[in-house]
């Protein structure tokens, strides 16, 4: 109820701030009245979108919509961006996938297009997006977080949201300061050290900043899940090595690698370092090639204390069912035609043929006849369900075989629309339809009953 009441109130004062913004044509209008009435993911992205087109000519126009696309955003149902498993054909992975329609991508977004109009309002909106808070994630569990989109922004909101007036009394420093000061974990630590290195600074400025990032990295403790999701690039874009770095950058990394570790980690022998630990060895080494002031870190500092198991899998295509229809897919596209590279697979007058034209229909059969109860749960059911029908469209060489199958896959998507708690899911399964130049496809989203997809649609048309 808090987000409908949210929703309405920001409706409400839509329209009594409206009065001053020049009139808009019916049909724009009508876009930004049925955004504003979607899920607040969805209605975010969608003013967003307008406001960003041609189709919204007016300044004012612009920095109304990305205010209410900020406001939208803040209630989206992920926080941020998130990692799923290791294979994209999987519910995490679909959960998880980046379409930025997080809370902080989207926040984060309207803050980047502000910056064009209104630098200085820019910069306050980014004031209001508190520091993202990172739960404790165990190895049994999924969703390490992506912040990166926090900390890019807080770059260009350095490099363009402050007056000649404010940077002379070094407000914009203090910015960075603050931003860096208020890391929280390990997800925080390797976008905020790419900050440092990415602004244009001096160099005694940039020595005060690592000297502030040091004193708070003394303080960061992250679970084995946290640490493995963010510690891969936490060198990876180092500029000059920096000694007052060196020690703090030490001490956190054994503090981890030498605690427990999950199983999914590529590095649990002992007799293997973690890559971070080869990466800060290889940056001591530059800095310090006969070892007098700063130690690589040993084998024996980079043993795990134990392995804490890992995340059960839910990878899709599995079950009897599932793997019957992917057999039969794969058969529609080569026929299983042992022949050399592009030639296996079918031309469209092959795939005309009455034999071709049968396993299509048998396809069609065995999709139709897929119960939810044979899978593990009814998001993997959804998520292999879509992707079969909007592959079998794909195929379909004749408009009445697509027509038909097209039908269906958005027939699918509509009815279970309300079924799917994570909108992220149900919206990923859509992505090669919104990708998608064709304007056969494009009429049919835009004639879709479900005003998500219907909206989304019809704001790709006028954009254009």
């Amino acid at each position: 109820m808090r987000v409908l009441n949210v929703a309405a109130f920001a409706v409400l004062i839509f329209h009594l701030q409206a009065e001053d913004l020049p009139r808009l044509p019916a049909k724009t209008m009508g876009l930004i009245d049925g955004a504003r009435g979607l899920a607040p993911e969805f209605s975010a992205d969608l003013l967003l979108r307008l406001a960003g087109s041609s189709a919204i000519p007016d300044a004012r126009w612009k920095v109304r919509l990305i205010e209410e696309a900020f406001s939208s955003g803040a209630s989206a149902q992920l926080p941020y961006r998130k990692h799923g498993e290791m294979t994209t054909d999987a519910r995490a992975s679909r959960m998880f996938s980046p379409n930025n329609l997080e809370a902080l991508s989207l926040q984060t977004r309207a803050v980047e297009a502000m910056l064009a109009l209104n630098p200085q309002h820019a910069r306050e909106m980014f004031d209001e997006i508190p520091t993202p808070q990172v739960p404790a994630l165990a190895c049994g569990e999924t969703g390490a977080p992506d912040l990166s989109a926090y900390y890019k922004t807080a770059a260009a909101i350095f490099a363009k949201g402050f007056s000649a007036g404010q940077r002379k009394n070094s407000n914009h420093l203090y910015f960075l300061e603050r931003i860096i000061g208020a890391m929280l974990s390990p997800a925080h630590v390797t976008p905020a050290l790419n900050l440092i290195f990415e602004v244009s600074v001096t160099s005694i400025q940039r020595e005060d900043l690592l000297t502030r990032f040091a004193g708070t990295l003394d303080h960061i403790n992250g679970t084995a899940r946290i640490f493995a999701s963010a510690s891969g690039d936490l060198l990876a874009h180092f500029g000059d090595p920096t000694p007052v770095l060196i020690p703090a950058l030490r001490a956190y990394i054994v503090r981890h690698v030498s605690g427990p570790r999950c199983s999914d980690d590529t590095v649990l022998q002992p007799s293997k370092l973690p890559f971070v630990v080869v990466s800060f060895n290889a940056l001591v080494s530059k800095l310090d090639p006969t070892e007098t002031h700063f130690k690589p870190i040993m084998q024996d500092e980079a043993n795990p204390s134990k392995d804490e198991g890992t995340y059960p899998r839910h990878w899709w295509w599995q079950s009897k069912r599932s793997k019957q229809v992917l057999d039969a897919l794969k058969w529609l596209n080569h026929g299983n035609r042992n022949l050399p590279d592009n030639k296996r697979f079918f031309t469209l007058e092959e795939r005309m043929s009455n034999d071709w034209n049968a396993h299509f229909i048998d396809t069609l059969k065995l999709i139709e006849g897929w119960s939810a109860d044979e899978e593990d749960s009814a998001d993997d059911w959804f998520g292999m369900v879509s992707e079969a029908y909007e592959l079998l469209a794909e195929k379909a060489p004749r408009d009445e075989q697509r027509e038909g199958a097209m039908k269906r896959f958005l027939n699918f998507m509509e009815t279970h629309y309300a079924d799917i708690e994570c909108h992220n899911l149900w919206f990923r399964q859509l992505k090669g339809q919104w990708a998608s130049q064709d304007p056969w496809i494009a009429d049919r989203m835009a004639e879709s009953r479900n005003p998500t997809i219907s909206l989304y649609a019809r704001t790709a048309r006028l954009a254009k």
